[in-house]
């Protein structure tokens, strides 16, 4: 896309506006949402969107995972923009510059100060009463669509803008960037969480005198000292481009799109436009913010009204006092079209002073509270915040309970709870102090908090790959077991302590299959309540199906291995590493050998010790299963394999293979069958000394995590 005119003059911008505003909708033409990966693509693809919120815009849901990193919301707008293009098979730019408007709302990125979520792999789905945060995003601006502008926002903050539309529209028209800011006070707080925009506001709009985003308050009051009579802003993060500043843009940034590499946020370029000397950047960045700098009517702000309400759900205290907002504020619920039930009784549940909306909780009382979408058969609730659960028993005061799923009683006071739903590991609970993740993330992030068995690091790297479809499912299976053992306690009990009947499950492979015996995802069978996994089992049961063992999660798979071709030469990771990428363990297993052709071989440890760079050379040349002890497959013997041990199956073998519950493989070496390797994180597991005595022909082997007995 080239770019050879100087762009228009402000007037002529500004009248071809005024002729196209009669004929203007209230909304935008097309709405762009930008998403993490292609599972939130599809998710958004399928996704019944209230009428009131896409009207009749064109979604076009994009993800950021085709860049190699994190873009920032600079080129990750501009890779937005040919994403989008390509999915509607027009170009988004051409529509814009003929006066169609564009809503681009970014949701990517890893959202860690609030731990809701990680219920949903993506904080644009978070609830709130009656839409997901991205549907009150898209709702709120609808009505602030401009044609020949593309207006870009976050997905974790509501603007209910007082002022005119077409106010804004004209402010918009002036420049080829405009920044939305709200009037605020200067303090330390304010500085220390916010961009900071320094302007001089007229009836038109606001010059953008200076902008500051180091979160240094003494930097910020030396800029406002040098222009006297200025006025500051905090930056709210949104802004509109006209399409052929964008066009520009893209232009100027081709080589950093077509290689998908490279990060800036927004903020960086308006700053280097305007307070060059005080930012730190890569010269790359800074020499192209140079060429687009000379553009004239380049950038301006507008200050919204005093009166308009920002609410930012980007924090878990931000959530929680959000919602008690709504009890105080009218004109929020107007907004999101909820009511404020003074005094009521439904049910025995006596109500006082709250939302209460598509819920049904028997008996209790509720007061200046949130609650949605909750089953409950009591609750004694005071300023809580109760979304998207299933429950028996709550007790709670300045909390929020969210997507949580208990047959038990749950009490919580000044704290978050929410269950994470793992189509393998179950339910993961979590607990969080409100206000914590104002601390230093080292404190919270990628340590497991008191009563958590994972730290949000390590369920975020388990939920990486996990669908909001596999999410839900498990979910509802859990539901089933929760009304069960509520309904009819002693019966599901009593299902548990019979000999438990488990539905085997054979997966097909390129060099033969396996049929998975025992395991977190195998069903129970006959369990009268429908597909149980066993690892749901004991999420509800732990003492029952494991006695005091303590991390909750069935420990053990059982398979039996076909192997008609030799299988890859692997390596698995010990529990350290495991948790590092998300994994509830390690993988330690053993091998006791049911069938085996004459000729049959298997292949485990090193012979001798190899350095890294001989292990390096071996993997090259393809030459890794000479330097590996190899041993003549018996029927009867038994294999011994710790966590790092490098190891293969030959062809003509059968095992019974029984390992701890990780299913992380690295591969080393798969015969040219075309499969991922994964050498990085195989050298960073792998023992690379001679390690004997892992084979023996007696019926028992007892290992770190598992034992193995012929009966």
């Amino acid at each position: 896309m080239s770019y050879t005119r100087p762009l228009r003059a402000k007037a002529f911008i500004f009248e071809s506006l005024k002729k196209k505003k009669e004929r203007r909708r209230i909304m935008f033409d097309y709405i762009v949402v930008v998403v993490g990966d292609d599972t939130d693509v599809r998710y958004l693809e399928h996704y019944r969107w209230r009428a009131d919120v896409a009207l009749g815009s064109v979604i076009i849901p994009v993800a950021e995972s085709g860049w190699h990193g994190a873009a920032g919301n600079g080129l990750g707008t501009l890779f937005a923009i040919k994403n989008a293009s390509e999915a509607i098979g027009l170009e988004l730019l051409s529509e814009v510059k003929q006066g169609k408007s564009v809503l681009i709302v970014h949701t990517a990125g890893e959202g860690t100060r609030n731990i809701l979520t990680r219920t949903c792999k993506n904080k644009a789905f978070i609830d709130v009463p009656g839409y997901s945060l991205l549907e009150g995003v898209i709702n709120q601006f609808q009505r602030f669509s401009i044609p020949g502008r593309i207006l870009v926002t976050w997905c974790d903050q509501f603007i209910f803008i007082d002022d005119a539309p077409d106010k804004i529209a004209e402010c918009a028209a002036r420049a080829h960037v405009m920044l939305l800011g709200l009037k605020t006070g200067l303090t330390e707080e304010i500085v220390a969480k916010y961009g900071i925009q320094i302007v001089r506001c007229s009836a038109d709009g606001c010059e953008l005198l200076d902008f500051d985003d180091t979160r240094n308050y003494e930097a910020v009051r030396a800029k406002i000292a040098r222009h006297k009579g200025a006025e500051v802003l905090v930056n709210l993060g949104v802004f509109t481009l006209s399409g052929i500043m964008a066009e520009r843009m893209l232009e100027v940034f081709a080589d950093k799109l077509g290689a998908r590499t490279g990060k800036f946020n927004s903020d960086e370029l308006w700053q280097l436009w305007v307070s060059p000397d005080s930012v730190i950047c890569d010269e790359w960045l800074r020499e192209r913010a140079a060429r687009l700098k000379d553009e004239p009517n380049l950038i301006m702000s507008f200050a919204i009204s005093e009166n308009s309400i920002w609410l930012d759900f980007g924090t878990n205290s931000g959530y929680y006092e959000n919602m008690m907002r709504l009890l105080e504020e009218d004109y929020l619920r107007k907004c999101l079209n909820i009511e404020l039930i003074s005094t009521t009784t439904v049910n025995g549940c006596e109500i006082h002073d709250s939302i209460y909306s598509d819920s049904d909780i028997e008996t209790g009382d509720i007061r200046e509270s949130v609650v949605s979408n909750t089953v409950a058969k009591s609750a004694m609730l005071d300023r809580a915040c109760v979304f998207n659960s299933r429950l028996k028993n709550i007790t709670g005061k300045n909390c929020v309970v969210y997507n949580v799923v208990d047959h038990t009683a749950v009490e919580l006071n000044g704290s978050m709870l929410v269950d994470v739903f793992h189509p393998i590991s179950g339910r993961i609970r979590l607990r969080f102090p409100i206000g914590k993740e104002s601390s230093p993330r080292g404190e919270w992030w990628y340590k497991p908090l008191p009563g958590n068995v994972y730290s949000l690091n390590e369920v975020a790297a388990m939920m990486k790959d996990v669908t909001l479809d596999e999410m839900q499912a498990t979910k509802e299976r859990h539901i089933r077991l929760a009304e069960a053992l509520m309904r009819a306690p002693e019966a599901v009990r009593d299902m548990v302590e019979r000999p438990i009947r488990i539905k085997p499950l054979r997966i097909e492979k390129p060099w033969g299959y396996e049929l998975w015996c025992v395991s977190p995802r195998n069903y129970i069978m006959d369990t009268q309540l429908g597909e149980l996994t066993l690892c749901e089992l004991v999420s509800f049961l732990p003492g029952d199906i494991l006695g005091t063992y303590e991390p909750g999660v069935f420990p053990l798979m059982v398979k039996i291995i076909k192997a008609n071709d030799n299988l890859s030469v692997q390596v698995h990771p010990d529990d350290d590493y495991a948790h590092t990428i998300g994994d509830v363990m390690g993988k330690e297993e053993a091998w006791y050998v049911l069938e085996a052709h004459n000729d049959a071989k298997l292949y485990l440890g090193f012979r001798n010790t190899v350095s890294t760079a001989e292990f390096n050379a071996l993997v090259e040349r393809g030459e890794l299963l000479g330097r590996m002890d190899v041993f003549d497959a018996h029927k009867g013997d038994i294999y011994h394999i710790p966590a790092g041990v490098i190891h293969a199956l030959g062809a003509g073998t059968t095992v019974y293979e029984v390992s701890t519950v990780s299913e992380r493989t690295f591969r080393i070496y798969d015969y040219g069958r075309g499969r991922e390797l994964h050498l990085e994180d195989a050298a960073n597991v792998l023992r690379f000394e001679h390690i004997g005595g892992l084979h023996q022909t007696g019926g028992h082997l007892r290992g770190e995590h598992l034992e193995l007995q012929h009966i």
